[in-house]
């Protein structure tokens, strides 16, 4: 295939202890195909899934991380993945999962049921799907 401008998706990291790393769309392109900016999406029409890493092995392991932790955002009721947020030593690497998701339409359930390497941070990823996956669960 080609590329479109639309199809961009751009993670971005700071580089902090510990880092900080966001994904989202960044452009798309209007009915007359000029790039505008995706508007931030409105907080009442998002699903929100957060893994912290207090309790991730590795972290453990690695004596670090106690307050980081994993945010993956989707459409409301869906688990159309929209955007990220990291806060964790190695967030920059965690974080190109997420925007290899979006980009090709894998979803939070696609992630959750993907096995992970154990023990790493990137676990937390998986522990957003399965959040995900929990929360369709009907009671009985």
């Amino acid at each position: 295939g080609h590329w479109k401008l639309s199809s961009f998706v751009v993670p971005a990291v700071m580089y902090t202890e510990p880092e900080y790393a966001v994904v989202s769309k960044v452009i798309s392109l209007d009915e007359n195909g000029l790039v505008v900016p995706t508007p931030a999406e409105d907080p009442a029409e998002l699903d929100v899934y957060k893994a912290e890493l207090q309790h991730n092995d590795r972290a453990i392991l690695d004596s670090s991380d106690a307050d980081s932790f994993v945010k993956i955002f989707c459409k409301k009721n869906t688990g159309t993945i929209v955007g990220c947020t990291i806060v964790s030593t190695r967030a920059g690497e965690i974080v190109n999962e997420v925007a290899l998701a979006i980009k090709h339409g894998i979803d939070l359930e696609g992630l959750g049921r993907n096995i992970h390497s154990y023990p790493t941070l990137g676990e937390a990823v998986m522990g957003c799907g399965l959040q995900y996956i929990n929360s369709k669960w009907k009671t009985m």
